[in-house]
């Protein structure tokens, strides 16, 4: 897989990696304002690799999309495991043993991040998740309750719920998983309540390198 990625921050330097994935039909280059923003409010520590999608029917796509069926959503369970698979081993060069790894994305990039992380596909510290969801979530086998997690939701998000939001909210309790939570009034975005919010929560983790 052709991951075409572009990076922020010095690797050398850097106290965390951070993996960032965009959301469906989005590209990398869209979410390096906001990357080099958060970056900047942490002094830098962070090397942040921004990887591209593949291209799906014209448009950049992580994984295969929920299908309806009278009305259900059906999730590509299997498409979703081969699709990280193949992104887990894309990923390995990427990654630094020696430092603190965190995965994280906007929407279907969240989900992703949340997926892989839960699941251990990628052996991530932390998982940072905004206007995301829980993708098959009775196929994750969580075997690390460990994880620093971070999720950010809109209120008025009509892309993916508040409800959404809540259940997966809901799988993390029901696993004994811990997590941060910040609701804004937004839609699906990132605001700047959730710059602010997310800069003071990995602040805080940073501090534990010191």
């Amino acid at each position: 897989m052709n991951l075409d990625v572009i990076t922020v921050g010095e690797k050398s330097t850097a106290d965390i990696v951070l993996i960032w994935f965009h959301g469906y039909g989005a590209n990398n280059w869209g979410f390096e304002p906001f990357i080099k923003l958060l970056n900047l409010n942490l002094d830098g520590r962070l090397h942040v690799v921004m990887p591209n999608a593949p291209i799906d029917n014209g448009k950049r796509s992580w994984y295969p999309l929920p299908t309806t069926d009278n009305g259900s959503v059906v999730e590509d369970d299997e498409g979703i495991m081969n699709s990280k698979k193949i992104l887990a081993g894309a990923l390995h060069e990427h990654i630094d043993k020696d430092k603190r790894l965190y995965l994280g994305g906007f929407s279907q990039g969240a989900a992703l991040s949340l997926s892989m992380g839960l699941n251990n596909d990628v052996r991530a510290d932390g998982i940072i998740a905004i206007s995301g969801y829980v993708p098959s979530a009775s196929k994750i086998n969580i075997v690390d309750h460990n994880k620093d997690i971070y999720v950010a939701h809109g209120k008025n998000d009509t892309t993916i719920s508040i409800e959404t939001h809540k259940k997966s909210v809901s799988f993390l309790e029901e696993n004994n998983l811990s997590y941060t939570e910040y609701v804004d009034d937004c839609g699906h975005t990132i605001s700047k309540g959730m710059i602010s919010s997310l800069s003071k929560w990995m602040y805080d983790r940073l501090q534990r390198a010191d």
